[in-house]
């Protein structure tokens, strides 16, 4: 497991499948990491007045990748970034 103070965001995105592709690459590559899926309405659960219809096509999840602080550097080479 890593520890929330030892750990460093990698990846943050709505798409699953870049996520998929990130951790597919650490898992390959021996990098321990930890993935937490964000619901994107409870981050903004005060809509301010908006109508439902403005906001079907809002991003519903957010996707974020941590590593280890000291296995970041590679980490980030490794996927591209």
């Amino acid at each position: 497991m890593i520890h929330p103070l030892n750990r460093k965001t990698l990846f943050t995105d709505s798409s699953a499948e870049a996520a998929a592709q990130v951790w597919s690459v650490l898992k390959q590559h021996g990098i321990p990491y930890q993935m937490k899926t964000v619901n994107s309405m409870a981050m903004n659960s005060v809509h301010g007045g908006m109508p439902h219809s403005s906001m079907a096509d809002a991003v519903h999840y957010v996707y974020v990748i941590y590593v280890r602080r000291r296995d970041y550097a590679r980490a980030k080479q490794l996927i591209g970034q």
